[in-house]
């Protein structure tokens, strides 16, 4: 029986970009691009995060949950989105402090959202090193946009492919500040950036 880490789950859809690059330019070719990119943040995230869980607001402790390793059928197939954080919370929290809110139902408390949102997000900051600007966060709602109209809104959709491209530096970028560059495993995953960064150019 195989263990998959978070990290290893990460590396793998990192490392699965390169292909789906190299399919071509349409709003259709960038689909795979975008699942497992928004993949690999999603588990970086959490994978920097959970260590921190204490040095957070209590309200925030049951989204880093880490959950159980052991594979279960029945409770893994009625798996649904709670108390995980979706992409868009994920966006929101590691935004500049001063930026406005993406999700203002997320931030729900005694306290007013404003300064609940500030508060979680110098927390993530400290943990993180780092914050996603003004610039950089529009291009990952485009960016967030499409996977969502693309992979989870089963519906028609008109897609501009060439903004799509020209977004997704802003998104290889978010992946590499979640790399904790002081373990071991951050030069493999760095690696895997850079070669998705290359293969854009030549795609």
């Amino acid at each position: 029986m195989a263990t998959i880490s978070t990290v290893d789950n990460a590396l793998d859809s990192l490392g699965r970009i390169p292909a789906e690059l190299g399919q071509g330019t349409g709003p259709m070719d960038f689909k795979g691009v975008l699942y497992w990119g928004w993949h690999a943040v999603a588990l970086l995230s959490h994978h920097r995060l959970r260590p921190a869980r204490e040095t957070f607001d209590h309200w925030f402790w049951d989204f880093l949950e880490a959950g159980e390793p052991a594979f279960d059928v029945e409770r893994d197939a009625l798996w649904e989105e709670k108390k995980r954080l979706s992409l868009i919370e994920i966006l929101d929290i590691l935004s500049s402090e001063e930026l406005p809110i993406l999700k203002p139902e997320f931030f729900q408390g005694w306290q007013d959202r404003t300064t609940r949102c500030r508060t979680l997000r110098k927390q993530v900051t400290a943990v993180i090193g780092t914050s996603v600007g003004q610039a950089q966060r529009d291009q990952l709602v485009l960016l967030l946009a499409a996977y969502h109209r693309l992979l989870r809104l089963p519906s028609t959709v008109e897609l501009e492919s060439s903004s799509l491209r020209a977004a997704l530096p802003a998104l290889f970028d978010l992946t590499e500040a979640l790399i904790d560059r002081d373990h071991d495993h951050s030069a493999p995953l760095l690696e895997a950036v850079a070669v998705c960064r290359q293969a854009l150019l030549t795609a």
